[in-house]
């Protein structure tokens, strides 16, 4: 056990210093669990009340996250994702060195309607699939999606690892590039089932990306509507290059 100096300083706030100490000083790195509530209170002999004011303050100042059921963990820098390109989860979270991973929520093959019959450029009650994933940064929920798959151009699809990359799959399984997509992106507020899913607050703003996306050819593949946490992505444009 660890004792915190009897002084003029508030408990929470020696709490704090040492804390934000381990990470400015990089003994706490991006991505590092910290102690939880249990053993912050063992360890340094304080109350529940003290170190969630400790966690409070951390957390407002962006040193840390908290994840509902998973912990709290050393800030990382926001995912950027490029507006201008068309890149997959996978890659992205390669280029910024976490882990990706993948729950299938949903994969369904349903009659074409409404707005996809114009999106994917089909007849009325044409097969797509209608694929949802929640998708993870090293055990971080980022990115809830749902897909609607335009089965023409990639049938029997539903036999592939649907978990992974659906951009390798169109690459190396049908032999189809993408080349871009045309999409909108505006800020949207969680309903409790997707702040459930992301493991973060209803309140909490998030990205809503929309769109169709086209292989080489200009076959329109898929339409997206995909949620994009807001406190982990930065989205971002080139502009005159």
């Amino acid at each position: 056990m660890k004792t915190l100096i009897d002084n003029y300083k508030p408990k929470y706030l020696q709490l704090v210093d040492i804390i934000r100490g381990d990470i400015l000083s990089g003994r706490l790195k991006e991505g590092d669990k910290i102690l939880s509530e249990n053993e912050m209170k063992k360890m340094y002999d304080v109350s529940s009340t003290t170190v969630r004011k400790c966690i409070d303050i951390l957390k407002n100042d962006g040193l840390i996250s908290r994840y509902q059921g998973v912990g709290t963990f050393v800030k990382a820098k926001h995912v950027e994702r490029s507006l201008k390109k068309v890149l997959s989860f996978t890659k992205n979270m390669e280029q910024v060195g976490l882990i990706p991973s993948t729950d299938v929520l949903e994969k369904k093959v349903i009659g074409g309607f409404g707005k996809y019959l114009d999106k994917l450029e089909i007849s009325e009650g044409t097969s797509i699939l209608r694929l949802k994933r929640l998708r993870y940064g090293s055990g971080i929920p980022m990115l809830l999606e749902t897909r609607y798959i335009n089965l023409q151009y990639c049938p029997a699809i539903m036999d592939h690892d649907l978990s992974g990359s659906l951009y390798q799959i169109y690459e190396e399984g049908y032999g189809i590039k993408l080349l871009g997509a045309k999409q909108h992106l505006r800020i949207v507020f969680l309903t409790d089932e997707e702040a459930g899913l992301l493991h973060c607050g209803k309140s909490n703003p998030a990205y809503l990306v929309t769109g169709v996306t086209y292989s080489d050819n200009m076959l329109p593949m898929e339409y997206e509507e995909s949620l994009y946490r807001g406190d982990e992505y930065e989205f971002f444009i080139e502009v005159g290059f």
